[in-house]
């Protein structure tokens, strides 16, 4: 791999989808540290359930792909000088 490679692949597209990933990803974290507080502090904070846990883990993982795909696609797209 070339280090010297200065070509810029942040496109507007792959901050959005990376800002998705980092939101969805940290909505989850915090989830489970709820949960874990409830169980065992007692609390009886609300926090989603199993099915909604996957469904904001999978919207995490699609996001951190799209970010890569895009990533890829404006870097394959530049001409190499």
């Amino acid at each position: 791999m070339n280090t010297d490679d200065t070509r810029n692949n942040n496109t507007p597209a792959a901050r959005i989808a990376l800002a998705v990933f980092f939101c969805t990803f940290g909505l989850y974290l915090l989830n489970v540290l709820i949960g874990k507080a409830n169980i065992v502090y007692g609390w009886k904070i609300f926090h989603f359930g199993s099915i909604m846990e996957c469904l904001i883990l999978f919207s995490a993982s699609v996001a951190f792909i799209a970010a890569a795909l895009i990533k890829e696609a404006a870097f394959n797209a530049e001409p190499q000088q």
